[in-house]
């Protein structure tokens, strides 16, 4: 069967190829596995992402004194990439490199190890940094990837993927092109702070394009996530009465950003996973927009998980997007209810944002997997493909095929801001008569980017 080629309009493609690279933690099961593994791991510093305690025997967050037989600087980043484990000698190597200061916006505990949102820049800074050459080898694995799954646009997010100048992984992509190791469309999300981001726009980088790589729109984490319990909520985490989560930014510094993305042609798409930080985003997005007299389509929240249709009524109202990975029910079918309470049923709402605003599909790799059919798959079913031991959650938000398909491709190409889509694919099936199961299982024959083959499976 013949289908459009898909567009991921949220990943994290650097990130991608480094997570080829380091400790998988994605299907531990228990701390001793996760010990084991680091065990083995002959690198100087171990590093790790992957792992989810609700997946653990232990059912917990892993704390230092776990690894205390590991005699190695060690660091596990959570499967959300918002939190991360250190353990004693990590921490050590943590405090030659910077003083540890409290940081607004993130949290850290010198104690049990847990590092989250702005304090895991305590972390990056005394990891090993990659060269040149190491992100043009983690953009050439990437490209493997997406090709192998039908993905010939993407918007990623790399500039805050390494504590490396943005300058380098723009000259890492140049350096890709050049060697012929990038097919796939990138369109960056500009993910810098706000020092960072006015050198950025000063530097006239804002806008640029080359050949298959191009600057895209600002992109802002609001707050963190629901599985580390980071993502800001108006009302405390059910199974956490004393936590709200957290805002990465004040209210005034997510301003003056998105301000001056707008100044300079820029659009702003903002992780928010909460309804407080929805509520900031929101907020802040139509104060810019009535203030500076611009109207800025191609806005969007990312993730929009725990938005309510009041809040989807109000982006609505003032045109902003939304772009969403069905594939995190995976996921967090397991931990709604825990985290939520009753606030499960007016969350995850992506068919009724599908038909109120401009909304488009991504995964978020790495942290879930980037195949098209398994995130197509559990927008249909809003089943879990890994627990399919639970029951459908809010069956009533689930897509038609058509509309999955739509929402991955023509609705995506506002994000990627791309023209066209005439690349396509071939697979093995028919996936419009396939029953749902079958999608978990579709395999992807040639990848056709404008009209040369750039993947052929082999048999």
């Amino acid at each position: 069967m013949k289908i459009k080629a898909f567009i991921d309009s949220h990943l994290h493609l650097m990130g991608m190829g480094y997570y080829e690279e380091i400790l998988n933690l994605s299907n531990a099961k228990s701390l001793a596995e996760i010990i084991e593994l680091a065990k083995k791991s002959e690198n100087e510093v171990i590093i790790g992402r992957g792992f989810n305690q609700d997946n653990l025997l232990e059912k917990r967050m892993p704390e230092a004194q776990d690894f205390q037989d590991i005699e190695k600087p060690l660091v596990l980043f959570r499967i959300c990439g918002h939190v991360a484990i250190a353990n004693q000698l990590m921490i050590d190597l943590i405090k030659e490199k910077s003083d540890i200061l409290p940081i607004s916006g993130g949290s850290f505990n010198l104690k049990t190890g847990l590092f989250t949102e702005n304090a895991l820049a305590y972390l990056y800074q005394a990891l090993p940094k990659p060269t040149k050459k190491d992100l043009v080898r983690y953009i050439a694995k990437a490209n493997k990837i997406l090709l192998k799954n039908g993905i010939t646009k993407v918007a990623s997010d790399d500039f805050s993927s390494f504590d490396v100048p943005f300058e380098m992984v723009i000259e890492a992509y140049l350096e890709a092109i050049e060697q012929g190791l990038l097919d796939v469309e990138v369109t960056e999300q500009v993910n810098l702070p706000i020092k960072k981001f006015e050198e950025f726009c000063r530097k006239d980088y804002s806008n640029k394009k080359y050949h298959n790589f191009q600057m895209g729109p600002l992109k802002v984490l609001a707050d963190g996530s629901l599985g580390g319990r980071t993502a800001a909520l108006n009302e405390p985490y059910s199974d956490d009465l004393h936590n709200l989560g957290i805002l990465t930014y004040t209210g005034s510094e997510l301003y003056d950003l998105v301000k001056l993305a707008t100044i300079n042609n820029m659009d702003s798409v903002i992780h928010a996973i909460g309804d407080r930080a929805a509520d900031q985003v929101i907020d802040t997005l139509i104060k810019v927009q009535k203030e500076m007299n611009v109207k800025s389509p191609n806005n969007a929240i990312i993730h929009a998980q725990v938005l309510n249709k009041i809040q989807i009524e109000k982006m609505k109202k003032h045109q902003i997007g939304a772009i969403v990975q069905p594939v995190f029910i995976n996921s967090d079918i397991q931990i709604v209810k825990d985290r939520l309470g009753e606030r499960r049923y007016e969350s995850y709402l992506f068919k009724t944002m599908y038909e109120n605003i401009s909304l488009g599909f991504s995964t978020d790799c790495p942290v879930e997997a980037v195949n098209p059919f398994k995130n197509i798959y559990c927008s249909i079913t809003r089943k879990s493909a890994d627990k399919p031991e639970f029951d459908a959650y809010l069956p009533e938000e689930g897509f038609t095929m058509k509309e999955a398909l739509k929402a991955y491709t023509d609705n995506n190409l506002r994000y990627v801001y791309s023209e066209s889509q005439d690349d396509y694919l071939e697979i093995d099936r028919d996936i419009f008569a396939a029953e749902n199961e079958e999608l978990l299982s579709v395999s992807v024959l040639k990848t056709y980017k404008n009209g040369k083959i750039v993947y052929e499976r082999k048999n």
